[in-house]
């Protein structure tokens, strides 16, 4: 066992760790860009994005720094992973806790080390994003602001690698057959089994880490008179139309389902409630933007948006409250003039 954690809390936090599915990926170019921007803002010739398993710390990305692993006994991590907060070594040499690592006695003879903990969606700490130098030097608030920026930028990268594998559990739990009776025939978006199916496992997993399941109602806009006024064939080109835009505006790993005539659904999974409005208001706008052309028609479109969103993951919520918080929004916007967003309180 490492440092000063509890046996329990080691393997909690490795638990954590290994849900992520990223140890033994190797580098990705997502995470080279984070420690290249991080060389290249801090004036540091070593970066690294470290990641601290059981007996081994792994390197998702390294700059200036060839390694893809080190024993966790012979290297800052050990010692840094207890500091809830940035930690700062301006000279290894003379800090008792690091002077006789292998990377400060040897090459590449570290001499300045900083870094800021990377945090797993349940809070549990997993790593950090780690700056060098083999030159000593001073670090002032506003570079422990970017280091803190830059490790917030691969928790979220982090994230997303969750919740794409979520979605793909989704679609390989279910064979071909049963997943068309999960999809919408005209709009191809998920149907209301379907994304009341979604919501419901992005509720219990955002339970369990401690994240935010955000919802958005969308509602076309005076739809009724689509139909009365220019046909059923138009008004199903406007609806299909519609879930195209509502799906550019949305996130590779958020789900868009018809939930029923000119409704939709959208499930949103977040760490801030602000990003869920957001996306919402980038929704409403891409369906605005301009107007559907059919039979040298053009029909305007425009939606209203409400959205409710878990903003406390350990306060019971379930599903059909969320569910009715976002309805009841979806009616202010529409009550309020239309074609516009309302975040339910």
């Amino acid at each position: 066992m490492h440092a000063n954690h509890s046996a329990h809390d080691e393997e909690l936090r490795l638990s954590a760790l290994r849900r992520l599915n990223v140890l033994e990926s190797g580098h990705e170019e997502r995470f080279d860009r984070i420690t290249r921007l991080a060389a290249l803002s801090l004036g540091v010739p070593m970066a690294a994005i470290a990641l601290v398993d059981r007996d081994l710390v792994w390197y998702k990305s390294t700059r200036g720094l060839p390694i893809q692993s080190l024993p966790r006994s012979s290297t800052f991590c050990d010692g840094a992973l207890e500091t809830d907060g940035p930690t700062v070594v301006p000279d290894a040499t003379v800090d008792a806790r690091f002077a006789r690592l292998p990377i400060v006695a040897g090459a590449p003879h570290v001499r300045f080390y900083a870094s800021q903990p990377l945090y797993a969606p349940d809070g549990r700490r997993i790593g950090g994003v780690c700056v060098a130098d083999t030159q000593t030097r001073a670090f002032g608030d506003e570079e422990l602001r970017t280091l803190r920026d830059l490790a917030r930028i691969v928790e979220t990268e982090l994230q997303v690698g969750v919740l794409v594998q979520s979605r793909s559990e989704l679609a390989n739990d279910l064979d071909a057959a049963r997943r068309q009776v999960f999809i919408d025939p005209l709009t191809q978006t998920w149907n209301r089994a379907g994304i009341l199916e979604i919501l419901q496992r992005e509720h219990a997993r955002a339970r369990r880490t401690k994240t935010l399941v955000g919802v958005a109602m969308v509602d076309l806009d005076n739809f009724k008179d689509i139909n009365d006024n220019h046909g059923h064939l138009t008004g199903d080109r406007v609806l299909r139309t519609a879930a195209e835009r509502m799906i550019e505006a949305v996130r590779p790993y958020d789900a868009v389902g018809r939930y029923g005539g000119e409704e939709f659904l959208i499930v949103l999974v977040e760490r801030e409630a602000g990003r869920v409005a957001s996306i919402a208001e980038r929704v409403r706008a891409n369906i605005a933007q301009r107007p559907v052309s059919m039979d040298r028609k053009t029909i305007s479109m425009s939606a209203s948006v409400g959205v409710a969103c878990s903003e406390n993951p350990l306060v019971q919520q379930d599903i059909h409250h969320l569910l009715q918080r976002a309805d009841d929004a979806l009616y202010s916007a529409k009550r309020n003039g239309r074609n516009q967003v309302v975040f339910a309180n």
